[in-house]
């Protein structure tokens, strides 16, 4: 998937759930809710920070289409810490679009296939457009990124240096 198309799929993720395609902020924690009030399939869950694997923020259950979220790590979004607000938005998209067995593949060849191939690389982009916006942030400095979008500085960096 090529940048323009999962910036795409942030702006049709938005139309359906009626939020404007350049909003500036978009509240992560509220997004879960209505995506199960959307979809009955979809579930989050949110854990003790020990029962995840040290380092891991957040993991996704494609089968189960369910995420799971440290404690830590929902209350950080919810209080608009920039890394935690991306590490939900990463783990949406692999709910939304990633299949098992196309991760499975993917570990497996990972050395063969070119990054837009990788479903990492596609989430993380994923959560920079759905959460920067290009048409909002286009004309933006870092700074204003930042403040407008409630991101890290990393994170503004990034999308600026790849739109």
């Amino acid at each position: 998937m090529s940048r323009v198309d999962i910036r795409n799929i942030a702006e049709k993720l938005k139309e359906k759930l009626q939020i404007p395609i350049n909003q500036p902020y978009i509240d992560v924690t509220q997004v879960l809710e209505r995506l199960c009030d959307e979809d009955s399939k979809f579930s989050f869950e949110i854990v003790e920070d020990d029962v995840l694997e040290e380092g891991v923020q957040a993991e996704s259950d494609v089968q189960h289409h369910t995420i799971y979220i440290k404690k830590s790590v929902y209350d950080g979004a919810a209080m608009n810490n920039g890394r935690d607000r991306i590490t939900i938005a990463h783990e949406i998209f692999h709910i939304l679009l990633h299949q098992q067995n196309t991760l499975v593949l993917f570990r497996r060849d990972a050395e063969t296939r070119k990054i837009y191939e990788n479903p990492e690389w596609q989430a993380e982009c994923f959560a920079g457009e759905f959460l920067m916006p290009y048409n909002f942030i286009k004309d933006l400095s870092i700074q204003e990124i930042m403040e407008n979008c409630k991101v890290t500085e990393s994170a503004a960096y990034y999308q600026t240096s790849h739109i």
